[in-house]
Parts: structure tokens; sequence; C-alpha cells
């Protein structure tokens, strides 16, 4: 890529980011208030959160040994379609839980390809020794998404606790339109010649046998299965408690906003407190925080304690990100991050599968405690990792040592 396509070519990657992050974070919840609006119990909402995971889990190495051949654009492509049509199937058959359920993995299939067509175009145009800043730039614009989607619960025309859910959806329909169009003026990466690839199997056995790699994603699944578990629970918080929907959707924009700010600021943080100490104390801040969500506080309490949440939480993803980046050779990354993504898919379906009958005894309240737990072993999970992932990056800006 020339240097005065570059600016260009960055700004429609962030733009990208952006809008698949806003269209995931508003259909997510609204599925949420949508199953439980056709009579669907708490426990079946993690069935809803497994459904966006378990198809994007199965296409994930698929698609990254994919993208290293032909580029990231067509992946960009296919994921606007599949975005398109879980907002479609959800507005026009959301009284059905099945049509809910099947809008669900479309969702979670369409955006497992744009993500890793974003990452792989970010990773593939960065210099080593600048992963921290750059990941950290796009899971800001991605957190910009984040934060805005909530929003979208905060529109008039639905009750007192439930948001206007075929308004919502429609909405979300028109940005996948936008993300199509959007898609369109992406540009795959510079492809990388090789003379003979390795398969896929044997290049993500190759990447799995690195020293400290299979406890770090570990940490990164269960981080970001907190992320979701948060996502689809805190609404039934809300519908357990008598908390207007107005009130939930700022909650996750707080937490949104909170994780844009610490990952704006990565780079610094790496340098200052080094990527081992960052990743195992946010995670473990994380986890207090989810626990302290059971106990019956105001509504303004919650608020503060899902800012906190939003900021330590923020901080592993882009991290495990870099590290990954660093560790891939050209013209595999984009294989590489979709062994992170299926790894993070693993967490996303297994732990909210489980974590899901909790419900059924305790309610909202202890699915969130239970996630606290689990977070502890993600902190002791990262802490593992120390070695490998280093601590902050050398003052000529070359990576960390492995």
């Amino acid at each position: 890529m020339s240097t005065g396509r570059r600016p260009r070519a960055t700004l429609f990657v962030l733009a990208h980011a952006v809008v698949i992050q806003l269209i995931t974070f508003a259909m997510r919840p609204t599925l949420s208030y949508a199953v439980l609006d056709v009579g669907g119990s708490p426990a079946l909402l993690g069935v809803v959160v497994a459904a966006f995971a378990v198809p994007a889990l199965l296409l994930a190495l698929p698609a990254g040994h994919v993208i290293d051949r032909i580029g990231e654009r067509p992946s960009l492509l296919v994921g606007a379609g599949a975005l398109i049509a879980a907002a479609l199937i959800a507005t026009l058959a959301r009284n059905s839980v099945w049509a809910l359920l099947l809008a669900t993995m479309l969702l979670g299939v369409g955006h497992l390809l744009s993500v890793i067509g974003e990452q792989a175009i970010v990773a593939n145009t960065t210099s080593r020794g600048q992963y921290d800043s750059r990941f950290g730039h796009f899971t800001f614009a991605s957190a910009i998404g984040q934060t805005a989607g909530p929003l979208l619960l905060a529109l008039p025309g639905g009750t007192v606790e439930t948001p206007p859910v075929e308004l919502i959806f429609i909405l979300c329909g028109a940005f996948g339109i936008v993300l199509l169009a959007i898609s369109v003026f992406v540009r795959s990466s510079p492809h990388v010649h090789v003379e003979s690839r390795p398969r896929m199997l044997s290049s993500a056995l190759s990447l799995l046998r690195t020293r400290g790699l299979p406890r770090a994603l570990i940490a990164g699944s269960i981080v970001l299965a907190s992320v979701d578990l948060f996502l689809a629970y805190l609404p039934a918080l809300g519908h357990d408690r008598k908390i207007a929907a107005v009130l939930i959707s700022a909650m996750l924009v707080v937490r949104s906003m909170f994780s844009m700010f610490s990952r704006l600021f990565l780079g610094p943080m790496v340098r200052v407190f080094g990527r081992k100490r960052l990743m195992v104390w946010t995670i473990a801040i994380s986890a207090v925080v989810l626990i302290c969500f059971a106990a019956p506080l105001p509504a303004a309490a919650l608020m503060v304690l899902s800012a906190v949440y939003g900021f330590a939480i923020g901080t592993c993803q882009p991290i495990t990100m870099s590290w990954i980046s660093e560790l891939a050779t050209p013209g595999s990354r984009g294989l590489a991050m979709s062994l992170r993504l299926a790894s993070n898919r693993l967490g996303q379906t297994v732990l909210p599968s489980l974590l899901g009958t909790v419900a059924a005894a305790t309610g909202a309240a202890g699915v969130l405690v239970a996630t606290g737990i689990v977070l502890f072993g993600g902190a002791w999970s990262g802490a593992a990792v120390g070695e490998v992932l280093g601590e902050a990056g050398n003052d000529d800006g070359a990576p960390d040592a492995i």
C-alpha cells in the first residue's frame, strides 16, 4: 500500500470498525429483550449468547486461511451481507424464538468475518514494534461503535422496561447497508507471495506450540466471554429489578466509553506498567466488579461499576492482538487472528452455555457473580504468560522479547 493511500485506507478500516460494532452492540441486547418478550426464560439467554458464537467458531480458522490467500475485502463484503440478513430476519420474525436464534447466528457470522478482515488489515500494514499503539487505536474505533450501539435502546417507542425492538432491528439493517458500502471501498492489504504455504491445521498447531500462547488465548477468551455475558444479562438484571431500559442503555454506554479510554492510551499504559501486569490486574479488577453487581445497589452505583468494568476489561483484547501479530509471519496473520478469534468464540460458546443454567436458579445476578469467579481464572491464566508477553516495549520501538 502506497504512502499516499494509507491514510484513506486506514480511515475506511476505522469507519468499518465503528459501524460493525455499532450494529453488534445494538442488536445483541435487543435480541435479549426480544427473546424475553416472546416468553423466553433468562436461562435461554445463555443459548442466545452461544448461538452468536457457535457458527463463527466453526468458520474462524477457514476464514483466516482464505483471507491469507485472497485478501481481506471479500470477507468484509460477505460479513456485511450476513449482518443485513440477520437484521431482516429479526425484523420480520421477531415473535419466533427460533427466528431470533437464526438471526443471532447470522449476526455472529457477519461479525466474525468483518472483524477478522479488519484485524488482518491492521496486522499486515503495521510495522513491528507499533502493534500496541495501532491496535489500541483500532479498538478505540471499535469502542466508539460499542458506545453508540446501546444508545439505540433509549429510542422512543418502547415501554419503560423494553426498548423499541422492531425499530432497532430496522435501523441495524440500514447500518448494515452502510457497512456494505464501506466494505466496497476497503482495499485488501498487499498480498504476500509464499513459495510453499503450510496447511491450515499445520500452521495453527505451529502457533499453538508457541510457549505461553495457549494460556494467553484462554485468558483472552474468558475476558471476551465476560463482555458477552454482561451484554446479555445486564438487560435481564434490569428486567428482574424493574430498572428502566434507558438506564440499562446508559450503563452499557458507560462501559463502552471507559473501554475507549483504556484502549486509546493502551500504548503508554503498556510502557508504564508492562503487558503482564496490566493484563492480570485489569482482569482481576473486572472479576471483583462483576461480583459486586449482585448486591442490591442503586442505579447510580451500578453506573459507577459499569465504568470501572469498562475501563478494566478494555485492555486485554488489544494486548493479545498486538502480541499475536508480532509472533505471526507475513502471509499467516489472517490465520493467527482467526486462531485468536476461534479461542474467543470457544469461550463464548462454553461459558454462556454453562453459566446460563445458573440463571434458572439465581437469576441474572447469579450469572454475573459466576462470570466474575471465572474471570479470576482468566487472571491466573494470564499471569503465566509474563515471560512471553514481556514487560514494556523497548525504547527503540523493537517488539518485546519472546
